[in-house]
């Protein structure tokens, strides 16, 4: 077995530790161009039968996905770590926390309902709609050049439907706040929050600490697309600065 956590880049200086959970059929090459464009140590997490994982038998479930993951990592480390889940791994990202027993130094949610404000079956009607934004990203499909490979677009179509379906049947994890700061930031063109739905005000419940809500330009995953690695960086890094100047809810 291959081992989920995989590093992206690395940096010289004592700066905060990035891991990167990937939307529903996603891969670590999702955040090639993103961890290329910090100086940082940038990791990125890899779901059984996906990428460098393919030979493994896909997870059952969402909750599958993160029980290896925090088999691997350590408390201490993952209490230092800034995790930013993307999609499906806002949810991975939560559900190895729990698992772990503690908090990241903070949880980035990227286009993720919060989990009580989530309707499986248009989420994943929803992220199906997008089918075809999402295979045009480098990183989310196997090879490059896959529209003239079919088994390449097999490859990814049974990646991203196999996801669905574990986000289908995902029912939400434990009721266990964080006490570290959650920021959630969703797309102002995602057809997901179409309705209006508080999906970015959701996620506060989810912790004692520090709370920001973020609604930003392009649609579902539009911060990973191709030129705006600098812009989401910078974004991260004034979160991170106004986690400091936000009260923490008094329980």
């Amino acid at each position: 077995m291959k081992a989920a956590l995989t590093p992206l880049s690395t940096s010289d200086g004592r700066g905060l530790d990035y891991l990167l959970f990937p939307p529903a059929g996603g891969t670590v090459r999702t955040f090639g161009p993103l961890a290329g464009a910090v100086r940082a140590n940038v990791w990125g997490a890899e779901y059984p039968g996906h990428g460098d994982r393919l030979a493994e038998t896909p997870a059952a479930s969402v909750e599958d996905l993160a029980a290896p993951l925090a088999e691997e990592l350590t408390r201490d480390w993952f209490s230092r770590a800034v995790v930013i889940g993307f999609g499906m791994g806002a949810f991975v990202a939560l559900e190895t926390a729990q698992r772990l027993g503690v908090a990241p130094a903070s949880l980035i949610v990227v286009d993720a309902c919060a989990p009580q404000r989530r309707s499986p079956d248009k989420n994943a009607k929803t992220a199906a709609s997008a089918m075809g934004r999402v295979f045009g990203r480098t990183g989310l499909t196997p090879v490059a050049g896959y529209r003239d490979a079919p088994e390449s677009w097999e490859y990814a179509l049974d990646l991203l439907l196999g996801d669905l379906q574990l986000l289908n049947a995902y029912r939400g994890p434990a009721r266990t706040r964080l006490s570290c700061p959650i920021a959630a930031i969703r797309g102002a063109d995602d057809l997901a929050f179409a309705s209006g739905d508080d999906a970015t005000g959701g996620w506060r419940v989810w912790t004692s600490g520090p709370f920001v809500g973020r609604v930003v330009p392009g649609g579902h995953l539009g911060v990973l697309e191709a030129g705006r690695e600098a812009e989401f960086w910078a974004r991260i890094h004034r979160l991170e600065a106004a986690f400091l100047d936000v009260e923490p809810e008094v329980a």
